[in-house]
């Protein structure tokens, strides 16, 4: 760069700073291209702009929250509030600067605190250099958007002689459910994914907003960012997320197609459709940790679920998503994800799942074969073992809109067995509730073991299957035993 243009660049720099100074917003363009702003604005994010003048990006704070007395707080409600409190503190006092100087100059934003960052719609150019300039700001980001996990229509398999799909019967949750009782009552489920069917007859019984009567109250139960839905109300425009709810805790007479068909549920719609866009992903994750009303305010973190299913995802070694998954962790939500189906190469493992404090499931097939497609490890944070446990994930039957059931395959269908266990072993052992660190030792012991090591591992645990196939009675089992332990 000549020294004329040096002197350029600075100049803009100024102009930006003065800009910020008496929060006026000045037009300069070029101004992200300046030495010192190079380093945080994404490469992508200034092609768009130079291309079309405007884009959507995030604009991150440094300031990060320790959260990890939270983990210490044996109260529900006391430990939901401290993670939100402590969020929402550091959000505010980071981000209070350049709110103000985002409404003065009346730009469209969205402002998060699960992770510390600002949505700009429709920034500009100037907008992208102003937050640079700032402090307190660490990265520029550009837009982009997750998947819900590629899935394939299956073909149906029939029931076993007592009316319990496969995969159910597969993993032992038949058992869990006649012969010890427990079917995972007093336990809430949550997923973030297409939206569910709220009245479907296999989960109109358990979903949490239902007052009786006919009655349904969606508050704190349902929350939609993008407004897919209309009128407030619960659904499914996909098909996915009334799917994998379905695995969780669906029954309707002799479809039988929940591993704890008496847990509550309540669901957030990150994904507008196959495609997630990121502001409705962080919006629900937010929502997953402080549950509000309809119109997102009055926040009540109180009435968070026990575990989250998440069947999406991207690439993998992208740490975006971290935030959401140390947020659940603090609160005592446990985290499950699809490991992905990009398989069958290795270091294939999806993002969120292949991070080191989330739970990924694998999936196999009704023969306890892996399944082609199925993510393998080992993960890009640390060399991980992923999948963390695989599960039923080929030709699986639950429900789909509107009021039938339909056969799908695909790592999105493997996890929430994962998901439904976990309510299983709360609702036996509630001492459990909220300790992530024991509920994921119990599924890691309780899985059976699959000699798997092609993409490395041991028998034990390997980057195929993880710690084996799912097997809930012995899970519930060990949740048992660890009450007795306790008593």
């Amino acid at each position: 760069m000549s020294r004329a243009a040096q002197l350029g660049s600075r100049t803009r720099l100024v102009a930006v700073c003065v800009a910020l100074t008496v929060g006026v917003l000045v037009v300069a363009p070029t101004a992200f291209s300046s030495p010192e702003f190079s380093g945080k604005i994404d490469l992508k994010l200034s092609q768009q702009l130079q291309a079309r003048g405007t884009a959507n990006f995030w604009v991150m704070f440094s300031a990060k929250t320790n959260l990890s007395a939270a983990t210490s707080i044996k109260s529900w409600d006391a430990r939901g509030w401290y993670v939100y409190n402590h969020l929402t503190s550091t959000a505010n006092a980071s981000q209070r600067g350049f709110r103000s100087f985002l409404d003065r100059n009346h730009v469209n934003y969205q402002a998060f605190w699960i992770v510390n960052g600002i949505y700009i719609k429709g920034g500009t150019a100037a907008i992208a250099g102003a937050a640079a300039a700032r402090p307190e700001v660490s990265r520029v980001r550009a837009d982009w958007h997750a998947t819900v996990s590629k899935y394939t229509v299956g073909t149906r398999i029939p029931a076993g002689t007592d009316g319990f799909e496969w995969n159910i019967s597969n993993i032992k949750a038949n058992k869990v459910q006649k012969r010890l009782g427990d079917k995972g009552a007093g336990t809430v489920v949550a997923s973030i994914d297409t939206g569910v069917q709220y009245n479907h007859p296999a989960l109109v019984n358990q979903y949490r907003g239902n007052l009786g009567g006919g009655t349904f109250n969606h508050n704190y139960n349902w929350w939609d960012p993008a407004h897919v839905c209309g009128n407030n109300t619960p659904c499914d425009n996909v098909e996915h997320g009334t799917h994998t709810m379905g695995t969780m805790v669906g029954l309707d007479g002799a479809n039988k197609i929940g591993v704890a068909p008496q847990a509550k549920w309540m669901a957030a719609k990150g994904c507008e459709s196959n495609s997630c866009s990121s502001s409705s992903l962080t919006s629900s994750a937010q929502f997953i940790t402080a549950p509000t009303d309809l119109n997102g305010q009055n926040p009540d973190p109180s009435k968070r679920p026990d575990v989250v299913n998440n069947s999406w995802g991207g690439g993998g070694g992208d740490s975006w998503y971290q935030s959401y998954v140390t947020a659940w962790v603090s609160a005592g939500i446990f985290p499950q994800f699809s490991n992905g189906n990009s398989g069958p190469s290795c270091h294939t493992s999806g993002s969120p799942g292949d991070y080191q404090n989330s739970y990924s499931a694998g999936a196999y097939d009704i023969n306890n074969a892996i399944a082609n497609f199925s993510s393998r490890g080992p993960s890009s944070f640390g060399g991980e073992i992923k999948p963390n446990i695989a599960a039923p994930g080929v030709n699986v039957r639950s429900s789909i809109p509107t009021n039938s059931y339909g056969t799908l395959s695909g790592t999105s269908m493997a996890s929430p067995h994962v998901a439904g266990t976990v309510a299983l072993i709360i609702s036996k052992n509630p001492s459990l509730r909220g300790n992530i660190s024991q509920l994921r030792t119990i599924l890691d012991n309780s899985g059976r073991d699959v000699n798997s090591t092609t993409c490395g591992g041991t028998t034990d645990d390997n980057d195929v299957f993880g710690e084996g196939r799912l097997n809930a009675l012995n899970a519930v089992q060990h949740a048992a035993l660890a009450g007795q332990k306790e008593g």
